[in-house]
């Protein structure tokens, strides 16, 4: 049943490496035949799916042996089409030197989310993977002892398929796994909200984004480390961050939009039906603030992914493509479109009204 699963997710790239180079240039520059350079980039993605199956199962071994499967959430997506060609066009991705990103060397077109409920366990499941030996080559970047300077944290671990092997159909296909625990997530999960309904650029390219909420965002932060036991604030600290946060809160009403947002999705009527799911498409209409999820069977992939190339070519919906047995799973994982901003709300009042 298992390898049934696995050859029911290859897709092979149907374009050499070099015409995938190609297609990437195309973008970023902004000239040639960009038909040619969306279909190349849509089945460069779609090949991405067996590597991020064999990367996630991986990961869920690890859990499995650590005992952590009741409590952990695992899913994987696709990189929205979008969200690779912001990347490929945006003037710098560190703020500093100017972009040149290689679309073959962009490292997170599968990802895979780990969420734990602890920062022990986050630790425990960093070092088992840490211990296995694969045939896949993997790269850390530890974003809990060195944040990101927009507040960000987490572990992410970038795998290159069979990269240990002389030869493989899928070798050198890169996999992101990041590492989350619950509190983590919230934070980022939000941050993509607020993009959303602020049209800002707070997760995709933080330079150029409003500074009140980078701020916001940045207090939060520091505030969720700190209830994770990875951060320590002075009582001066807490009290200039709290006065901070709670201008902050007044000045943009964050409070007031998430709370708004929150209930855009609609997913009673749904959660019924998910049992049998092999992929769950949710597309969010960032004109009318409604949201719409189409589910799959797992045999139906490629009904899925042509289905997410249509609607991706309207411009005002932000479209996501997630695998899972269950969307209980994948609500719990990507709050940011099944709107369920609830608990990141109420660690804010928490703060505020400490």
């Amino acid at each position: 049943m298992v390898n049934e699963q696995y050859q029911k997710s290859k897709q092979q790239l149907a374009f050499s490496r070099k015409q995938v180079e190609k297609a990437g240039r195309i973008f970023r520059k902004k000239e040639g035949d960009f038909e040619f350079a969306t279909e190349v980039i849509q089945n460069y993605r779609a090949a991405h799916l067996y590597p991020l199956t064999i990367i996630k199962n991986l990961v869920w071994k690890h859990v499995k042996k650590l005992h952590l499967l009741e409590s952990a959430t695992i899913v994987r997506r696709l990189k929205r089409l979008p969200t690779i060609i912001d990347k490929l066009q945006r003037e710098t991705l560190d703020g500093n030197s100017d972009n040149a990103i290689n679309l073959k060397r962009m490292h997170d077109i599968g990802g895979c989310r780990v969420i734990l409920d602890s920062l022990d366990h986050l630790n425990e499941l960093n070092n088992s993977l840490d211990s296995s030996r694969t045939v896949h080559s993997v790269k850390s970047y530890d974003y809990i002892k060195h944040p990101k300077a927009t507040g960000y944290r987490g572990i992410h671990r970038v795998y290159k398929s069979y990269n240990n092997l002389e030869s493989h159909d899928y070798k050198g296909f890169q996999i992101e796994v990041q590492l989350r625990t619950r509190l983590q997530h919230l934070w980022a999960t939000t941050v993509e909200i607020v993009d959303i309904i602020e049209k800002e650029t707070l997760k995709t390219n933080p330079k150029m984004a409003d500074t009140d909420w980078k701020r916001l965002f940045f207090i939060m932060g520091e505030f969720l480390a700190v209830k994770d036991g990875a951060h320590q604030l002075t009582q001066q600290q807490t009290l200039v961050y709290t006065d901070e946060l709670a201008a902050l809160n007044k000045k943009l009403a964050a409070f007031h939009k998430l709370d708004a947002f929150n209930r855009a999705f609609q997913l009673d009527e749904i959660k019924n039906k998910s049992k049998n799911t092999g992929f769950a498409l949710l597309v969010h209409n960032t004109e009318t603030q409604e949201g719409r999820v189409f589910l799959y069977a797992p045999n139906k992939k490629q009904q899925a992914l042509t289905h997410y190339a249509e609607h991706e070519k309207q411009t005002q919906n932000n479209v996501l493509l997630v695998a899972g047995s269950d969307l209980k799973s994948i609500e719990k994982a990507y709050p940011n479109y099944l709107n369920d901003t609830s608990e990141f709300l109420s660690e804010f009042s928490r703060i505020l009204l400490a």
